[in-house]
């Protein structure tokens, strides 16, 4: 697995490399410059869409008071942050919330990952809704590239196989229908323990989308206001790169790039990945890659600003950030066992 890990954090260097050799550095640095203050009101843009993505979260944990928006916010953060820089996005840090969630505010585990399953779900359902809106922009710019379209389509079109799979899985029980079944066959009695742990997760997704509607609704909405923050965030670090794009393009571009990112989860931070992706989708917008890769660096720099915050407050939690996800992950699996 190691090796695994390695060979992605390699692919991804690989594509930094190549990105930057790529581009105009003169250029890139005149880029960043320019921005001055910029990052200030990228950090505001992005620390409103967390509080927005917690209150999301929270619409998935009924049993919580809004008193624990706060506590939810810390918990989120430290999530976040160990989720960038493990494989696997958002689920690289799913251990450490469901691990802090139980041991700091007695959240049981099953009840956390049901949470952090289905806030997961709302935000994979949202972005398809999200990217559809970037890609019938795309096809009402004539003189926009073809295959950028066709890349689009096709990525929107398999995306959302994927993702709506996933939500019928959760919706009709088919892991608990599927364990059943092998639990008939010869030595499934075996199963039969881990089966009821399933059969009680599957019956808390299930009634949270078929008698918690509202909830699902709206933290379904606040996901889908999520996205539109991000397209303005790059709308914003365009402005202050010196080279303003309109609301629309903007969502064109914020599409394309997470279009790449999601078919490229498994690379920690969706290194250089989400720089290539900059490079490409605003070279076609605007007709300046390197404007491109200052964007996707200030970016970084955002996420960089929270990481720290998050992994200090990783630190607050456990005294020892570096040990938390293997401890995290061990609790959770002695717990479902």
């Amino acid at each position: 697995m190691k090796t695994i890990k390695f060979i992605y954090l390699l692919v991804g260097c690989g594509l930094l490399v190549y990105v930057f050799s790529e581009t105009d550095l003169e250029l890139l640095w005149s880029n960043l410059i320019k921005t001055g203050w910029g990052i200030f009101f990228v950090l505001v843009i992005y620390g409103f869409a967390f509080w927005v993505d917690t209150i999301a979260w929270q619409f998935t944990l009924p049993s919580t008071r809004f008193s624990w928006m706060y506590r939810l916010w810390k918990v989120r953060m430290v999530g976040a942050a160990f989720g960038k820089v493990l494989p696997f996005s958002a689920f690289g840090g799913a251990p450490i919330k469901g691990f802090l969630l139980k041991k700091h505010y007695g959240i049981s585990y099953r009840e956390g990952a049901a949470s952090i399953i289905l806030i997961e779900s709302t935000h994979l359902i949202s972005m398809i809704f999200f990217m559809a809106s970037g890609v019938f922009l795309i096809s009402l710019i004539p003189d926009f590239p073809k295959n950028y379209l066709t890349f689009s389509k096709i990525s929107l079109g398999l995306l959302s196989l994927g993702i709506f799979g996933f939500y019928i899985v959760q919706r009709y029980k088919l892991t608990s229908v599927i364990g059943n079944w092998v639990s008939q066959m010869a030595l499934g009695h075996r199963v039969k323990k881990f089966l009821s742990h399933i059969q009680e997760f599957d019956e808390r997704l299930v009634h949270f989308y078929t008698l918690k509607r509202r909830l699902f609704f709206g933290a379904l909405g606040l996901n889908l206001l999520n996205w539109y923050l991000g397209a303005l965030e790059i709308y914003i670090i365009l402005y202050f790169l010196g080279h303003p794009i309109s609301i629309a393009e903007a969502i064109i571009l914020e599409t394309l790039v997470e279009i790449v990112r999601a078919g490229t989860f498994f690379i920690p931070g969706t290194l250089g990945t989400q720089e290539a992706a900059f490079l490409l989708a605003t070279g076609a917008i605007t007709g300046e890659p390197a404007l491109g890769v200052a964007a996707a660096l200030m970016r970084r720099v955002r996420e960089i600003i929270w990481f720290i915050f998050g992994f200090s407050l990783g630190w607050q939690y456990s005294g020892n950030p570096s040990k938390l996800a293997q401890v995290a992950q061990n609790k959770m699996r002695s717990e479902t066992d």
